[in-house]
């Protein structure tokens, strides 16, 4: 039974770990092109900067979608260990 509720820690662990990693990602897309947009601004390639522009908002949006999967990943993952805990408790 301890070994089950190993496994599932860690588990639970690793998903966490990977959800986070991937929202990192898509900042850090975002980011990148929103540094290009500025400067395809800045050399008055304006359409250029426009689809940087949508590609910086995806990536965004992206983010915060992964953001929200980590979020209910965490939340999953606390329940799980409570549920460990309990049962850890009832042995």
């Amino acid at each position: 039974m301890k070994l089950r509720l190993l496994f599932l820690f860690s588990v639970l662990l690793s998903v966490c770990i990977s959800a986070f990693a991937q929202d990192d990602y898509y900042r850090k897309k975002a980011e990148s092109y929103t540094r290009e947009a500025a400067y395809c601004t800045k050399k008055g390639k304006i359409d250029n900067a426009r689809t940087y522009t949508r590609y910086a908002d995806s990536a965004m949006d992206n983010y915060k979608t992964q953001m929200r999967y980590a979020s209910q990943a965490d939340e999953k993952a606390t329940q799980y260990l409570r549920w460990a805990a309990d049962a850890l408790i009832k042995l």
